[in-house]
């Protein structure tokens, strides 16, 4: 063997080594947590992972328990292609759903078998990357909780709804249902750790745009700038692919990236969508973040939220992805919808900004598009990154419904016409969510109330 080439073989073995070390740290965790407990409970899957070729190990539940074994399994449900600083990544802490997705964009990653068991273990280590996770905090009830059966829904639907959610996606995590501004289900599918779970703050992905759109609402009813206003007005260098003449409305609706702008939709989570952010600092004299928490959190009574690691040290809001939340406080901002902005007698949102949020701007570019937020009106066409068509997006869903979506399977569908709103998160490895969302009202609908 050459010296390069004896080199490189040490090379691989000690990242070979490291990435078993931190294996076995983390599933040492893992095995003394409730929610890992609760989340393996009825999970046999076997996940094996090939190492360029070099080094293989799977792992997989021993009754109560995951088991790390070196060497490959026998028939595995899932088998994961990967390069070894990759997997390190996943293992040590360092890994985020971006570099998971050029990997998998760039064909440095191939999953052979039922993604869904490699989304589990995805879904556990996400879990973990606030140490303290498990420290539920103490506070205060924030909704009126009341039974189904007096806002004129059905417990035993509402169940079995639930049911059948963790059996199209194993890695569902919750599922909330509100009507009438009333608590009236909800499910996290973990009995030991039921109220920890209650408290957590999950990766909601893509649907932070939604909830982002909510704390400019919040700027412009407080008169700091219009959707009319150029954004060069306010940040003279915006990102590359913005085109010169775009409004701030072009950021709200993804379509400020073709020339003129508002005459082509184009889906953005980086930085051409994160100026909105950088608007808001501007404006308000603060970081962004610190205005949506002083300005919209706070006065919602929304004190316990975060972010993942890519923006948690950012002072600028992000706008494409990144916040962690609770269900319960994701479906308390998505009350605003349906009070047209005002909580507690107070304003937040001026009623024109709400109405203008879930209506289209540009109907002939994108018909079920608002301000960040996913229409399912009949107007026209529609645009989503992976799919298009005509009429309504979920066919069997009110026309007056919309939704925010994230990644892999996180969902807000607010449905004024019947005064609900859903919240559902969760991890199905589909690129499109909408794919995911119709399966998921499909299971929900026969719980909902028929008017």
């Amino acid at each position: 063997m050459s010296e390069e080439n004896n080199k490189k073989s040490n090379d691989n073995n000690l990242i070979f080594e490291e990435i078993e070390n931190n294996i076995k740290i983390l599933f040492e965790k893992f095995n003394n947590s409730l929610i890992v407990l609760d989340e393996i409970e009825d999970w046999n899957g076997v996940i094996q992972f090939n190492l360029e070729e070099k080094f293989y190990f799977h792992i997989y539940n021993s009754g109560q328990q995951l088991v790390y074994f070196r060497g490959k399994a026998d028939n595995p449900d899932c088998s994961v292609i990967m390069p070894s600083e990759i997997v390190n990544k996943l293992f040590s802490g360092d890994f985020n759903i971006i570099i998971f997705f050029e990997a998998m964009m760039n064909n440095k990653m191939k999953i052979n078998g039922s993604s869904s068991h490699f989304m589990k273990l995805t879904s556990i280590i996400e879990y973990f990357e606030d140490e303290k996770l498990e420290e539920s905090k103490v506070c205060e009830d924030d909704w009126i909780v009341e039974a189904p059966e007096d806002h004129d829904m059905k417990s035993d639907l509402l169940n079995q709804a639930a049911k059948n959610l963790k059996k199209l996606d194993i890695n569902r995590n919750s599922f909330l249902v509100v009507r009438h501004g009333v608590l009236v289900f909800e499910e996290y599918y973990g009995r030991r750790s039921y109220k920890i779970r209650q408290r957590m703050h999950y990766n909601i992905a893509s649907v932070t745009k939604t909830i982002a759109a909510l704390v400019v609402g919040v700027a412009i009813t407080k008169g700091l700038f219009t959707v009319d206003d150029l954004i060069t007005d306010w940040i003279p260098d915006p990102a590359k692919g913005i085109v010169p003449g775009s409004k701030i409305k072009h950021l709200l609706t993804q379509t400020s990236e073709t020339e003129p702008p508002g005459t082509k939709f184009k889906y953005n989570s980086r930085d051409e969508i994160n100026t909105l952010g950088k608007i808001i600092t501007k404006a308000a004299g603060m970081p962004s973040k610190d205005f949506a928490k002083e300005s919209l959190f706070d006065p919602l009574g929304i004190h316990e939220y975060s972010w993942n690691k890519v923006v948690a040290e950012k002072t600028d809001l992000p706008i494409g992805s990144g916040m962690k939340i609770s269900p319960r406080d994701a479906a308390r901002l998505s009350q605003l919808f349906l009070s047209r902005g005002k909580w507690d007698g107070n304003q937040i949102i001026s009623e024109q900004y709400i109405d203008e949020m879930i209506k289209p701007s540009f109907l002939d570019v994108n018909s079920g598009y608002g301000y960040l937020v996913w229409l399912n009106n009949s107007l026209g066409k529609w645009n989503r990154p992976f799919k298009n068509g005509t009429g309504r997006m979920i066919p069997n869903a009110p026309e007056d419904m919309f939704m925010a979506t994230g990644f892999f399977g996180r969902f807000i569908f607010v449905i004024p016409s019947l005064d609900v709103i859903v919240v559902t998160f969760g991890k199905k490895f589909v690129m499109e969510s909408l794919d995911t969302a119709r399966e998921i009202y499909n299971i929900i609908e026969p719980a909902l109330p028929s008017e």
